[in-house]
Parts: structure tokens; sequence; C-alpha cells
């Protein structure tokens, strides 16, 4: 597998209660196209939003990484949760070769205590099913307990990668702190370059400074 070679497949992963089309995935995915780069965006709402697990993301995401082509060089991109799942996949599957990661939802099984609260977690195991607002369908909607059961079995935190990563997070993200980030590229020193850019967690003001990036760091040869 050469490392160093030019992009020319990606899969694009939204984030949590979100779609296929979020804001960033499509421009992402039209920016890639016009680059010439064949770009997936899934939705990762599987099953369903109600009974979604990361484990049941992956094991999409799984499929999706097979089917590609083997003359294909293949890039995943993901945000918030979707940075944390494609950085899960990159460990599991040797197919992928390079990352690109926005605000990447890493240590997210502690964090929802801290999102949640103590009261609102007992209160979310007590009933089985908690709302939260999906922007992707623009109302509340229930997730059910066992995404958080889910998670408990998993490594969301302190990854070793095996490939070129670019990761870029806003130092005013108050969903997943940058010093996650920071951590992640001290951790991968030799692998992972970090961006810190003035925006917040939807870094939707830095699309453009993210994609220059993003551009040299996918369809350059390193």
């Amino acid at each position: 597998m050469d490392l160093s070679a030019p992009t020319n497949c990606l899969i694009y992963l939204h984030g949590f209660a979100s779609g296929p089309g979020s804001t960033k995935a499509r421009f992402f995915k039209s920016a890639l196209e016009q680059a010439g780069v064949e770009t997936v965006v899934p939705d990762l709402n599987v099953p369903c939003f109600e009974k979604m697990t990361l484990s049941a993301q992956l094991n999409l995401l799984q499929e999706l990484i097979e089917n590609v082509g083997a003359d294909k060089s293949l890039a995943l991109m993901g945000s918030s949760m979707g940075g944390l799942l494609a950085t899960m996949a990159a460990g599991k599957f040797r197919r992928v070769q390079k990352l690109v990661l926005f605000a990447p939802g890493f240590g997210i099984t502690r964090r929802w205590q801290q999102l949640v609260g103590d009261q609102g977690m007992a209160d979310w195991k007590s009933s089985g099913r908690r709302p939260f607002f999906h922007y992707a369908m623009n109302r509340e909607m229930d997730l059910a307990y066992s995404f958080i059961e889910d998670l408990s079995a998993l490594q969301t935190d302190n990854f070793i990668v095996p490939i070129p990563t670019l990761v870029f997070h806003g130092i005013h993200d108050q969903t997943v702190p940058v010093d996650h980030s920071r951590e992640f590229a001290r951790m991968n020193k030799d692998l992972v370059t970090l961006n810190e850019l003035d925006d917040g967690h939807e870094l939707t003001d830095s699309m453009n400074v993210m994609w220059q990036g993003a551009e040299r760091f996918l369809l350059t040869s390193q």
C-alpha cells in the first residue's frame, strides 16, 4: 500500500444527529468531486437514529471499504463523531491510506457524562431513551440507551494511527475541547498534523481554509 499516493476515492463520515446533507458534507463532496475524487457520503443513522450505535456505523463503514476497488487510493474524512469513527476504522482496516478529521469526537464515552449530566444519564438509562435535536430531520428524535452501552465496550481515545492524518479543530470548541486533538497529535507526532482554527465545533466558518489544506494533503504525493 502506497501511503504517498494521491487520493482518488474518499468516504465522508458525518457527525452525531446529522446526515449526508449537512453543510460540510455537501461542501466537501462538491469540492472533492470537482477535483476528480470519487466521494461517498453514507447515512450513518443505522439501522435508524433511535437504534443507532457506533458499532453499527463501523459495520456499515466496513462494507463500504470492502467495496472500494483494489486500484483505488482510499481516504476517510470525518466530522466530530464521524472523525472518531474514521480513526477507529484506520486502525481496523488496512485499506485506508489517509485521514482528514474535523473536530474528531475523541473521548466521547467520558464526555457524555459531562454533556448530559449525572441526572440526565440516570434518566436516560431508566427510560431507555432520550430526545436529541436531529439536524438532518430538523426535529427532536429519541436515541436508545443502547448507544451508551455500546460505547462502553469501545475504545474512544488514546488512538495510535498507522497512516498520515490531517486534523482541523476550533480553539473555541465547547463540544469537543481542542485539547483532545492536541493530545492525539502528541501521541502520533510523526503522522498527525493538527491545524488549530479560530472557530467553534461546527467549523463552518473555516471550510475554505480546511479545503485548501485537505486538497494539498489528499491530492499531492507526500
